[in-house]
């Protein structure tokens, strides 16, 4: 399987460097993460335009398409939900992964779910909501797309929360 990668985006236009690797899937399982199968977290929506999404408009953290569908795009703290982590907002039925990440959501039980237009952006506010995890994702990955982007203050904080979690014993790594 392929697996992913590193993402750049340059303070000038959004470059794309993507390194292929192939490396089995991967899941993270820290013994707190096992068993929770739902959790609790306000929700905040954001679209693909420059209102949202600024100079990277339409682009997830790891240089793909924000995705609309049967599966759609969300951002979290990678450290409380890894990139790749499948999740359905129980309220509304939507399934969304993530693949995004954003400095409003680190350090807070806090996603941010995709939306196609800016209207319904505004329609959604911030809402409480229960989050079913349908699948967890993956720390390294996070982490090989984190790494490089230290410079930020709230990447950083996902590192070090990352590199943590990692280290503590129990914490299993299971081919997906």
């Amino acid at each position: 399987m392929i697996s992913l990668f590193f993402f750049y985006r340059s303070s000038r236009w959004p470059l794309v460097f993507l390194v292929a690797a192939i490396l089995p899937a991967c899941t993270t399982v820290s013994p707190e993460d096992e068993q929770v199968t739902t959790v609790s977290v306000q929700a905040t929506a954001y679209s693909s335009g420059p209102k949202c999404n600024g100079a990277w408009a339409n682009l997830n953290a790891v240089g793909g398409s924000l995705k609309s569908g049967e599966v759609n795009s969300a951002a979290a703290d990678w450290s409380r939900f890894p990139l790749g982590t499948k999740f359905r907002v129980k309220e509304t039925g939507k399934l969304y992964m993530v693949d995004d990440y954003g400095s409003a959501m680190v350090g807070k039980d806090k996603v941010d779910l995709f939306m196609t237009n800016y209207r319904d952006v505004r329609r959604w506010g911030v809402k409480d909501v229960t989050l079913e995890i349908v699948e967890w994702g993956c720390h390294e990955e996070s982490l090989t797309v984190l790494k490089p982007r230290w410079r930020s203050r709230h990447v950083k904080v996902m590192i070090k929360q990352l590199e943590e979690k990692l280290s503590q014993p129990g914490t299993r790594v299971s081919a997906g």
